[in-house]
């Protein structure tokens, strides 16, 4: 696979079922052959999980508990101290570095994101309504402005859905296909055109400071916790000390507006995302509100991430 197609990374399914010296001999035959494959277990099986056996390896590992803990948190259910690990790249409790934390919101495996967070009664995510949008761009601001790697299932980033079905390994086309078609519905057009700015975003040579790849400082992230336990924010980098952007990130799973007050550091701010647009060169139209004391009283939209960068 390496050298005649040459496959640069592997994915290996129910991988706890594999014993760790067969898993450590992949990894160094692997390493052979390209030093920078990537190595990603599927961790559990009904045995158990082996994420922390895999501390420090060099293999990755899903983390489906960032899953677990964004989807509670924009439903307005999460608790905050939960989402603080996710966002420090899993580092304290399983990963010894972010990269070995493979966060992700969907997999082929069980419901779509979509089909999760519908505020629908059927439970079916094809029927796409403005309180569900929200939440999958609430949900994408946070996973792609975490540390670790964030990893899209086919079709998310367009509000795909398996018609509410749990798990649709026996379903076929019917219900697994991908409609291409449905990417030129409005509302899932303009996602898809979210997440693709989001992503140019961490790509970016300023995004650096979110593909942080070593262990994470204790003044790398600065959390942000205003009284509404359905709101937070973060703030990485701050000191400049590391290379990349500094990044402000607000969270609002609350329904209305929350405020936030944030006393931003010297130097020049702009707000490159309101949850509905991503623009580098900052959101058209929108200015930070005039400082008091140093501190900027910002008014976040219910169901909204906003993220600021600083130079």
């Amino acid at each position: 696979w390496m050298k005649e197609f040459h496959i640069d990374g592997f994915r290996f399914d129910l991988a706890e079922l594999i014993d760790m010296e067969t898993l450590m001999e992949v990894r160094d035959r692997a390493r052979a052959l390209n030093p920078s494959v990537i190595l990603i277990s599927e961790p559990w099986s009904f045995r158990g999980d082996h994420r922390a056996k895999l501390r420090g390896t060099g293999w990755s590992a899903w983390n489906g508990d960032y899953r677990h803990v964004l989807k509670r948190f924009v439903l307005g259910e999460g608790n905050r101290e939960d989402v603080k690990r996710m966002v420090r790249g899993s580092v304290d409790n399983w990963a010894a570095e972010p990269r070995q934390a493979i966060n992700y919101l969907e997999s082929h495996d069980d419901k779509t994101f979509a089909d999760e967070i519908t505020s629908h009664p059927s439970g079916d995510g094809r029927n796409l309504r403005p309180l569900d949008i929200a939440r999958n761009r609430l949900a994408a601001a946070a996973l792609f402005t975490s540390l670790g790697v964030p990893m899209l299932c086919e079709g998310q980033e367009w509000i795909r859905s398996k018609h509410g079905i749990h798990n649709t390994y026996n379903k076929g086309d019917k219900v697994n296909a991908l409609r291409w078609e449905d990417r030129r519905r409005k509302r899932a057009f303009a996602t898809l055109k979210y997440y693709r700015g989001l992503a140019k975003i961490r790509l970016s040579a300023g995004g650096q400071s979110l593909r942080w790849a070593d262990p994470v400082p204790k003044d790398y992230i600065r959390w942000i916790l205003p009284a509404d336990p359905k709101t937070m924010g973060y703030m990485i980098n701050m000191e400049r000390k590391y290379p990349g952007m500094r990044f402000v990130v607000l969270l609002n799973a609350n329904t209305e507006t929350r405020p936030f007050d944030i006393r931003f550091p010297p130097g020049r701010w702009r707000l490159i995302s309101d949850g509905l647009t991503v623009d580098s060169n900052g959101v058209v139209g929108v200015n930070l509100p005039p400082s008091e004391d140093g501190v900027r009283h910002i008014e976040v939209p219910g169901l909204t991430g906003y993220i600021f960068a600083g130079l």
